[in-house]
């Protein structure tokens, strides 16, 4: 008998999805469907649960938790090559993803889009020998969402972001970086760098501007070392989605990325994807066209 395989984070976001597990399955069963569970946990090794063997019946994978749940499972995907349909609910802090497809944040109103099974197809960035749904970044600030307190980011959500960043400010270096992309390449010094998938990254959701996640493009942003006397002016303007014009960003959308940190990279050797430690630079990043189904 065919059956979805619903992967759960029971500490995702403010810990809400348990309590809508019976609703997840009556959705899926009143359509013939049968569910099967698997709660994850920090030890947790996905390559064990999601085998292609073990798969053999499964008509779609459904992930209810945050980016970084959505990033492991994704990687998984790809690694062992497994085509199935990805579906999404929300029940993380920032939720890009989900945002992304367009999933509503309330969560029985989500499992109801997914019991649906519409399907589309969605880009997948890779970089080095990882893979990423929404960004890639680096810099300060960058790891923030891998340093953050769990239980203060489920207790205040995405405002305990912005209390790490400030901590972060301090430590303010600008960091030389060498990016090579299809129209050309770069030389400067920057802050931060995001390669984006779609157009919001943490929450914020302008990041970048019309950016369309099957495009087959990446939209890079960068913050160039600028006067802090500028920063609080500058980051105003991408509260609103109002930076890519200014003298501070350089923004580009390009097939492939490569970054390499020429100076200033102690203490920022790791890049961040999804929220998640990534590769070490340098970074050679691409986008696997419409790679990724996805039910939405």
């Amino acid at each position: 008998m065919s059956y979805v395989q619903l992967i759960y984070n029971p500490n995702a976001g403010q810990k809400l999805f348990s309590a809508h597990i019976d609703t997840f399955l009556a959705n899926f069963q009143e359509k013939g469907i049968e569910v099967r569970i698997h709660r994850t946990s920090i030890d947790d090794h996905l390559d064990k649960t999601l085998n292609k063997k073990k798969l053999k019946n499964c008509i779609a994978l459904i992930v209810a938790g945050g980016d970084g749940t959505v990033n492991s499972v994704v990687n998984v995907m790809m690694q062992q090559n497994i085509d199935l349909p990805l579906g999404v609910i929300p029940a993380g802090t920032a939720n890009d993803f989900a945002k992304h497809l367009g999933m509503s944040t309330d969560i029985p109103k989500s499992i109801e889009m997914l019991s649906k099974m519409q399907i589309s197809q969605v880009d997948v960035g890779k970089v080095n020998d990882r893979y990423f749904v929404n960004v890639c970044c680096g810099g300060l600030f960058t790891n923030i969402s891998q340093n953050i307190d769990v239980e203060l980011k489920n207790t205040i959500g995405k405002l305990a972001y912005y209390i790490k960043g400030v901590q972060q400010l301090p430590g303010f270096k600008k960091l030389r970086f060498k990016i090579q992309h299809d129209q050309g390449e770069i030389d400067d010094f920057f802050y931060l760098f995001l390669v984006l998938n779609g157009s919001s990254a943490g929450g914020f959701s302008k990041l970048g501007q019309d950016a369309d996640i099957s495009d087959g493009r990446m939209d890079f942003v960068g913050i160039k070392a600028c006067p802090l006397a500028d920063m609080p002016g500058l980051f105003g303007k991408i509260l609103i989605g109002d930076h890519l014009k200014d003298k501070n960003i350089v923004s580009f959308r390009s097939k492939h990325i490569s970054i390499k940190c020429l100076e200033g990279v102690e203490g920022f050797e790791e890049s961040d994807i999804d929220g998640e430690a990534g590769p070490h630079f340098p970074l050679d990043i691409e986008v696997m066209h419409k790679r990724l189904n996805v039910i939405k």
